[in-house]
């Protein structure tokens, strides 16, 4: 198909240009070519259904080719510099100290004051605050972060957080800071908008890296209630949040509800997520998300550039819907690589839950690489909007992806394809030992102008 003819010509030309210039070459060129061999859909979208979608036309992005490590932005590693002074801040003093080993701190508001880049502030024992801690007008350098780290067994406690959309911590006007080796626990007594920790803009070049989150909690899991691990939140339009990466923490006995364990959404961008682990959050465990108007400008009301690699997710299952393990709901440019998928309802979930302004800024230019996803009783793959009044996804490749034991749930199927587009499916591995009444791949707008452009060819079902 023509189509992928185009995917291979952007292949070598993102193996001679940089990954920064690759996308803008990338498009001219398939513009061009779209032109010359009268792949166009007529000299233009006529807006309705059933003409979106020409061969060639709407193809305005590269599928990424595998080449690529990764969007890290400025960060490859949560290892940054911090060459200063070490304060300290005690949850078991008594009276406010000056810092010291032997006269720590008693508040954050205290301590925030005294920071400067470089510097690192051990936190000690538990803090039961009755509001959230806010980190605001906190900055490091390149050559030197601010640290805000956890003696063994310090916690964040929100026991005795009552109002709604207050996180345990909030970060918000910060940058060149690392939080690490910190619990974040026991939020439980609010129905929407808790959860561990919040980044807002501006924001840019945040670290959090080892930290434990745990009985964190809705109290209306089935009633529109919401929670979240972490929230990346991109609500400002003048103020991108960027360069953050998220690594090596443990989720646990969560119930976030309507909400997600870990969520990045809006205007976002360069957001690594590594090596996390994500062990019965309910609902969903990651999602990158867009086109909610948490941004006013819709061309910058998505995340993009993220890349989620060697993640652990486990037993994410909602009370309330069909929940994918990860899940992009809106975000672009997204690398999914070998990650490891058990014991929910559906392993990846790529999707469009909202109409953008613009069909450019549909949820796309995604690969879902190397990954194994297994015991799903919906299956591995869900792609697409799910009604035809929902929005487009468009430009994926699932390749090399291994799934076991999946499909099983009643009407379901290994792999769903709903309203979508210019799909790569492709090398893939499934194992179902008992595979009875299992259905390998379904269509749910099956000959409509829904779904279009899937090549589904070279992969192994072991049945």
């Amino acid at each position: 198909m023509r189509d992928f003819q185009f995917l291979s010509l952007t292949k070598e030309l993102e193996k001679l240009f940089s990954k920064k210039n690759v996308l803008a070459l990338a498009m001219s060129v398939l513009a061009l070519l779209s032109l010359l061999m009268g792949c166009g859909g007529g000299g233009g979208d006529s807006g309705s259904d059933d003409d979106e979608g020409a061969l060639g036309y709407e193809f305005t992005t590269p599928v990424l080719d595998g080449i690529l490590t990764g969007y890290m932005g400025d960060l490859s590693s949560p290892n940054v510099p911090c060459n200063g002074t070490t304060y300290y801040l005690s949850a078991n003093v008594s009276s406010e100290g000056s810092g010291t080993s032997s006269s720590p701190f008693k508040t954050f508001t205290e301590a925030a004051r005294h920071l400067q880049p470089g510097d690192t502030l051990i936190i000690q024992g538990t803090f039961k605050n009755p509001e959230r801690i806010k980190l605001s007008s906190i900055h490091g350098n390149a050559g030197n972060y601010i640290t805000i780290k956890g003696e063994t067994g310090a916690a964040l406690s929100g026991e005795e957080i009552s109002e709604n959309n207050n996180k345990i911590l909030k970060i918000e006007d910060c940058s060149y800071l690392k939080i690490e080796g910190l619990t974040f626990k026991d939020h439980v007594n609010t129905k929407n908008g808790g959860g561990g920790i919040g980044v807002y803009p501006p924001a840019n070049h945040i670290v959090i890296d080892s930290c434990t989150f745990t009985n964190l909690m809705t109290t209306h899991e089935t009633d529109h209630g919401t929670t979240n691990g972490i929230i990346v939140y991109g609500n400002s339009t003048t103020d991108t949040i960027h360069d953050i990466f998220i690594s090596n923490n443990s989720f646990s006995n969560m119930a976030t509800g309507w909400a997600e364990c870990l969520t990045v959404t809006a205007n976002v961008e360069y957001v690594n997520l590594i090596s996390n682990t994500i062990d019965t959050t309910g609902n969903i465990g990651i999602d990158v998300g867009g086109n909610y108007g948490y941004c006013d400008d819709p061309s910058k009301d998505f995340a993009r550039y993220i890349y989620i690699y060697d993640n652990t997710v486990i037993n994410c299952v909602s009370p309330n819907a069909t929940a994918g393990s990860i899940y992009c709901d809106g975000g672009q440019h997204i690398i999914i690589r070998n990650n490891h998928l058990s014991n929910g309802q559906t392993g990846f979930s790529t999707g469009s839950e909202q109409v953008p302004k613009n069909e450019n800024y549909s949820t796309g230019d995604i690969l879902i690489e190397g990954n194994s996803v297994d015991d799903f009783d919906h299956g591995v793959w869900h792609c697409g909007g799910y009604r035809k009044e929902l929005g487009w996804v468009q430009n994926v490749r699932f390749t090399n992806n291994t799934g076991t034991n999946t499909g099983y749930g009643r009407n379901c199927a290994v792999i769903v394809f709903n309203k979508c587009r210019n799909i790569d499916f492709s090398g893939n591995t499934f194992t179902n030992p008992d595979h009875s009444g299992v259905t390998k791949v379904y269509y749910s707008f099956k000959d409509s102008p829904y779904t279009k452009n899937v090549s589904d060819q070279n992969n192994t079902w072991g049945w």
